[in-house]
C-alpha cells in the first residue's frame, strides 16, 4: 500500500486544492460505506488511510464518521481504527499519533466501540490483544489526566465555597463511582486538589503552624480513601513531592506527615 500512498503524496503535493475535498468529502464517504466492502478491501483501505495520516496528507477528522451506529456494531469501526493505528505507528510514535487525533477532533476512543462495550477495560484488552499496548497505555494516561482535572477542579470549587467535609467526600465518591481509578492515583489527586486551595503567603516562621492546621483539616477528607499500605505510601509520596515543588513549605514536610498521622498510625509514623 506504500506505493499507492506515494502516488497520493505526489498528487496532493502538486495539486494542493485536492486535499480539502479528499479530507472533507471523499474519505468520510468511503468510510461511511465501509461495512459494504469485502473485508480484504476494507483492510487495504485502512492501511492506506493510516499512511495518508502519518504523512500529513489527510486529517484525522475523517475518522469521526466511524462513530456512526451502523459502523461501530460488530467491532467494525474499532477494527478499522486498529489497522489505521498500526500503519501509522510503524512510522511514528504514539505521541505523534495523539497530536494528529487531537488536531482532527477525535476526543473519545471509546466511541469507536459497540455501545455495550464502551469501557476502559474493553479498550485496554482490545489493543493489547492486537499488539498495540502503546495505545492502551496512552489512553490510560489520557483518561487519568481528564479525571484528575475534573476531580481537582470540582474539589477546589467546593472548598472555595466552604462546603462541608461530607460534601467533599460525597463528591469524590460520586466521581469514583462514575469514573473509577486506582486508589493509589486517587489519593494523590485529592491531595493536589486540597493543597491548591491553601495560600502559603504567610510569614516563614508561621508556615509550620499553618501546615499543621490546614493539612489536619483536610486529613478527614483523605481518610476514607486511604485503605491500606499502598494508598498510604502513595499519600506520603504525594506529600513529599508537593513539599519539594512548593519550596515555601519544604521544611514543613514532617509537620504535614504529622497532620496526616490520623490516617494510619502504622504507615505514617
Amino acid at each position: 500500500m506504500k506505493k499507492y500512498a506515494e502516488v497520493f503524496n505526489k498528487l496532493l503535493r502538486r495539486y494542493k486544492y485536492l486535499q480539502k475535498p479528499l479530507e472533507e468529502q471523499s474519505l468520510p464517504t468511503l468510510l461511511q460505506y465501509a461495512h459494504r466492502w469485502p473485508q480484504a478491501q476494507r483492510e487495504k483501505f485502512a492501511v492506506l488511510l493510516g499512511l495518508l495520516l502519518v504523512q500529513g496528507l489527510a486529517s484525522a477528522s475523517c475518522l469521526q464518521i466511524l462513530t456512526k451506529d451502523h459502523l461501530v456494531k460488530d467491532y467494525l469501526s474499532v477494527s478499522l481504527i486498529t489497522l489505521i493505528f498500526r500503519a501509522y505507528l510503524a512510522d511514528q510514535a504514539i505521541d505523534h499519533l495523539s497530536a494528529t487525533l487531537k488536531k482532527g477532533g477525535i476526543k473519545e476512543m471509546l466511541d469507536f466501540f459497540p455501545p455495550n462495550k464502551r469501557n476502559p477495560t474493553e479498550l485496554d484488552e482490545w489493543f493489547k490483544k492486537e499488539g498495540l499496548p502503546e495505545v492502551s497505555e496512552w489512553y490510560r494516561k489520557k483518561r487519568l489526566a481528564r479525571i484528575r482535572e475534573g476531580l481537582i477542579g470540582g474539589l477546589k470549587d467546593l472548598v472555595d465555597k466552604q462546603e462541608a467535609t461530607d460534601s467533599l467526600i460525597s463528591f469524590i465518591k460520586d466521581s469514583q463511582s462514575e469514573s473509577p481509578i486506582p486508589e493509589v492515583d486517587l489519593v494523590g489527586y485529592i491531595w493536589a486538589a486540597l493543597m491548591s486551595t491553601i495560600d502559603w503567603g504567610t510569614r516563614p516562621d508561621q508556615v509550620d503552624t499553618l501546615a499543621l492546621k490546614e493539612v489536619g483539616k483536610f486529613a478527614v477528607v483523605l481518610e476514607p480513601f486511604c485503605n491500606g499500605p499502598k494508598t498510604e505510601i502513595a499519600l506520603i509520596n504525594a506529600v513529599q513531592l508537593y513539599c519539594y515543588e512548593e519550596s515555601k513549605v519544604m521544611k514543613a514536610f514532617p509537620q504535614m506527615l504529622k497532620a496526616c498521622s490520623t490516617l494510619s498510625s502504622d504507615c505514617l509514623h
